[in-house]
């Protein structure tokens, strides 16, 4: 069984029914609950997995008006955290920034695309910025983590079918991968008109993350040196992973929802 907002596609109809009973009740105080009242605006970066979302996340996080949470923390995963426990945490955030003499927060969870719902009920000042890249280069790279290509296709079908629901919403973002190492500049200074900010050459100039201030663990621990690198074109990485019969296999499966994308299906 499949919880789509977890990285979990094979779990036991135990687990499954624990999760939702879970969910359900953590749901349950959110229709008594009064939105989160604060001058601090939050940034959520989300999208699936191997998309980009810890190298965009890294790089805004330079900014002067920026205080960026240094790791994923899974809090607004649907059905994870209790909204009281929530809130606490978005307050500690609010607080920390006013703190710091900081106008936003940015918090990083791939898996947070699933939530943006319940953000709208809890947290009227956000915005999203999703992360979408060609489906090859990400499932080459979720493949070379995860080694299950069944299991790498259906989490970017998953994740980027709920990113297009979002795509029209006026809080929303959406940024490809590609725009972002080709053109890094242009891209994040689209990203800091989005957020009511203005662009600093700090954003690009500093090797230096959130990434590095805190310890990483697993993949975090890849992607904190990864993203200490200058940004460079990086596309066609799947041709060092998957033959030409497999990308068609994949391109085959997941082409109605990459057309949408504006991402084409020839190999």
């Amino acid at each position: 069984m499949i919880i789509k907002s977890l990285v979990k596609h094979n779990v036991k109809k135990s687990k499954y029914i624990e999760h939702y009973i879970k969910r359900g009740y953590n749901t349950l105080p959110s229709y008594f609950s009064k939105p989160l009242k604060t001058d601090t605006s939050f940034i959520f970066i989300a999208g699936c997995g191997h998309s980009g979302t810890t190298l965009l996340a890294a790089k805004l996080s330079n900014h002067s008006a920026i205080l960026g949470i240094g790791r994923e923390t899974g809090i607004l995963s649907p059905g994870r955290n209790s909204i009281t426990s929530i809130k606490a945490v978005l307050r500690e955030w609010s607080y920390f920034a006013q703190v710091n003499g900081k106008s936003h927060v940015l918090e990083k969870t791939p898996k947070h695309v699933y939530a943006y719902n319940q953000v709208q009920d809890i947290l009227p000042n956000n915005k999203f910025i999703i992360m979408i890249r060609n489906p090859l280069d990400a499932i080459s790279s979720l493949y070379k983590r995860f080694k299950d290509i069944e299991f790498c296709i259906e989490r970017w079908i998953f994740d980027n079918n709920e990113a297009l629901k979002l795509q029209n919403h006026d809080n929303v973002l959406c940024i490809k991968y590609e725009d972002l190492t080709d053109s890094p500049e242009n891209t994040l200074r689209r990203a800091t008109t989005f957020l009511g900010l203005i662009y600093e050459d700090r954003i690009l100039a500093s090797a230096e993350s959130i990434y590095n201030k805190s310890p990483q663990k697993r993949n975090m621990k890849i992607r904190e040196e990864q993203v200490s690198r200058p940004i460079r074109p990086n596309t066609g990485g799947w041709k060092k992973v998957f033959d030409k019969e497999q990308a068609n296999y994949i391109l085959s499966k997941v082409e109605p929802i990459a057309s949408k994308l504006g991402y084409n299906s020839n190999v």
